[in-house]
């Protein structure tokens, strides 16, 4: 009887809202419409149960071909963000253009619920077939959505609350569309922030894996943001006519679609000739570099990518004859060379082992530039213009680094493409593979990389048989090996096979030319045309700091100091205590200092991060974008670092919410507000 009562008032409330009975309910206006077609075009009643739709078992098959590369693309997304919402009793699903679930990954305390609802591969959630919800509505508008209760249109969908994001390919045509649904009794705004820029991964790793046949410009008006998901993402060919972009770009750009930017030639769009982005793809530089930008205009950085198929070619200087002569590369490895005696033999052993048979385990702290390194010895041998391939084994989810290593057959597992994957280790073939933070790979997976080592041949996930391979191993960590071996984390008989030669990349207060690499980094951050130099007393200020991050905090230093200076030598004025995150240390601590327990040390820090994120987005009023501006994070980075502690903002008032849309303001917390342009046209407004 209560059910029939829940259904019925649901009913009531939607024909109440679409008569025009309903103004005073903070309904948003996307609601209203989905509503609105729910009711007239789709011919949809709220009272009715409706049984999901399923496609046939072939047609599902040919959906999943059909979406490539994305599927298992988004696998790994799906299991990272599962990592993220563990307990959380949640459904995260994978659907093609039309809304037939294609992959799902669900937790267990919903699996029940899951089956109830419909949330299983081969279902069609579409709007026209379920009415209201997060992937059907998500895929009618083209825009990042939550349906939360009451907004679902079926009756029967109102215990859910879905958050949904679409994924695009690089013209801009849509593909699928990501969802994480439960039955959350709040708006999930953090959910639905997490689905969207893991779905912006999705398309910027697809979009990076289609254009190997065309120059790719990743680039930012940040230099540290490059290579992060809130990059710039163009692609254009050999006459520099754009073939395809990300979403990141447009709106980098600030141009209003695919259409607008697609077939516009690069060196109009980005005011830089053409050559010299053909000049810096040609370079295979590791770093972001500033583009020559007009007198007074911001600079972006930016790296290009050649065409992977076409053999490197030599780009003449400007001002130099087609036919001149060539001066010989530099020796690849003078990026690393140093006055600092530990790193003075460091290139030197390099050298001696660059085109040798040799692995080589590169070992320090974080931040130390060990993948650097990677990519210089990469670079200096005779495997250059063959693939560098790199994979973070602390990183990639647990039950995805076998597949993404080794490769997997068709079928191998649940949401596998049609046609297998090859893997790292084939993809690098002839070429390298930088192993980075391989203490953290799980120890069954260190024995079939030991085969693979030993027997120079790989068996795919689901094969039967192996496949020769010539690929150079470099491998890093920044824990102790021997330790590792001691606890039992680490294979004894891997480590000696990786350990052909150990390079220690020393920490930068262990340095001995801090002022020099901080000139270094300012050369290179300021780029050829500028000559910046420093007051004595600034750099003895900087040569005194502890520098807990390293190199990579040094430079992000380095780039601030000269994104705000106001003339070409820089002093005490041009630096702020600020940008530093510790206190000043002039020494090492002695053997007799007393150090504090690893457990508590770690409680501590935790402690004081959660404070200071609480503090920062307090005094942001919870604006993510100013709040993670301001801590030097990305967004993707505040939102996990606010899932891990907790942090959640008590969900504003149906009043205020309903408030804040007549008054046309937008919060960047308020997942749900409303876009600028109409809902249903098409037009993402992003």
């Amino acid at each position: 009887m209560q059910t029939r009562l829940n259904t019925q008032s649901h009913a009531d409330l939607i024909r109440s809202v679409l008569a025009g009975h309903g103004a005073g309910l903070p309904i948003d206006e996307v609601i209203r419409r989905s509503w609105s077609r729910c009711l007239t075009t789709y011919a949809l009643d709220p009272y009715q149960s409706k049984r999901p739709n399923t496609v046939e078992h072939a047609d599902l098959q040919a959906r999943r071909q059909r979406i490539g590369a994305v599927l298992p693309i988004a696998r790994i997304e799906m299991e990272g963000l599962s990592k993220l919402m563990l307990h959380s009793e949640y459904s995260i699903m994978l659907t093609d253009r039309d809304g037939v679930i294609l992959s799902y990954v669900v937790d267990p305390g919903f699996a029940a619920t899951a089956r109830r609802c419909g949330f299983r591969e081969g279902v069609v959630w579409s709007e026209q077939e379920l009415g209201t919800n997060g992937m059907g509505t998500c895929l009618t508008t083209q825009r990042p959505i939550v349906i939360h209760r009451a907004e679902h249109f079926l009756a029967q969908n109102i215990q859910l609350t879905c958050s949904a994001a679409p994924i695009f390919d690089m013209r801009g045509q849509l593909l699928a569309a990501l969802d994480i649904s439960g039955a959350s009794v709040n708006a999930q705004t953090h959910t639905l922030a997490l689905v969207d820029m893991a779905a912006q991964n999705v398309e910027n790793r697809a979009l990076l894996g289609a254009c190997k046949e065309y120059y790719v410009l990743r680039f930012h008006r940040c230099a540290e943001f490059v290579s992060t998901p809130g990059e710039g993402v163009v692609a254009f060919d050999e006459q520099g006519t754009i073939k395809g972009a990300n979403r990141s770009a447009l709106e980098l750009l600030r141009v209003r679609d695919h259409e607008a930017l697609c077939g516009q030639r690069v060196d109009h769009v980005f005011e830089t000739s053409l050559a010299a982005f053909l000049q810096l793809a040609a370079r295979h530089r590791f770093r972001p570099e500033p583009l020559p930008a007009p007198l007074g205009r911001r600079p972006w950085f930016a790296m290009v990518q050649a065409p992977v198929e076409s053999p490197r070619r030599a780009i003449p200087a400007a001002g130099t004859a087609p036919n001149a002569p060539q001066a010989p590369e530099s020796d690849a490895l003078q990026c690393l060379q140093s006055i600092d005696p530990v790193m003075q033999q460091s290139v030197e052993v390099l050298r001696r082992v660059v085109d040798r048979d040799i692995s080589v385990l590169l070992l320090g702290e974080t931040g130390t530039g060990k993948g650097y390194c990677a990519r210089a010895i990469h670079a200096a041998s005779r495997r250059a213009e063959k693939p560098f391939l790199s994979v973070n084994c602390g990183a990639i989810p647990e039950p995805l680094i076998e597949s993404e290593l080794f490769g997997h057959k068709p079928g191998a597992f649940t949401g596998a493409a049609r046609d297998g994957s090859m893997g790292r280790i084939l993809q690098a073939n002839g070429g390298t593979l930088f192993l980075d933070e391989i203490g953290d790979m799980p120890l069954p997976l260190q024995a079939r990389l030991l085969n693979v080592i030993e027997d120079r041949e790989v068996l795919p996930l689901g094969g039967t048989k192996a496949t020769p391979v010539d690929v150079r191993i470099i491998s890093a960590t920044q824990h102790d090996p021997v330790e590792l071996i001691a606890k039992g984390q680490f294979r004894d008989d891997l480590y000696y096979r990786l350990n052909g030669i150990t390079v220690r990349m020393p920490p930068v207060r262990q340095r001995a030319d801090i002022p020099d690499l901080i000139r270094k980094l300012v050369r290179t951050e300021a780029g050829p045309e500028n000559v910046v130099d420093f007051d004595a007393g600034l750099l003895e200020r900087l040569a005194r700091y502890s520098w807990p991050g390293n190199v990579r905090q040094l430079r992000n230093v380095v780039r601030t100091m000269l994104a705000l200076r106001s003339s070409n030598h820089l002093t005490l004025a041009d630096f702020s205590d600020s940008w530093l995150t510790g206190a000043t240390r002039t020494e090492e601590p002695t053997a007799q200092s007393g150090r504090p327990d690893q457990a508590d040390l770690e409680n501590v820090l935790s402690s004081a991060e959660c404070d200071a994120l609480r503090r920062t987005l307090e005094a942001f009023h919870w604006n993510i974008s100013a709040a993670a501006s301001r801590l030097h994070l990305s967004r993707r980075t505040l939102y996990r670092k606010m899932h891990r502690h907790g942090l959640v903002r008590h969900p504003p008032t149906a009043l205020a919410i309903a408030g804040r849309e007549r008054d046309g303001g937008h919060d960047d917390n308020d997942a749900r507000a409303t876009p600028r342009g109409p809902a249903d046209t098409g037009s993402r407004g992003r």
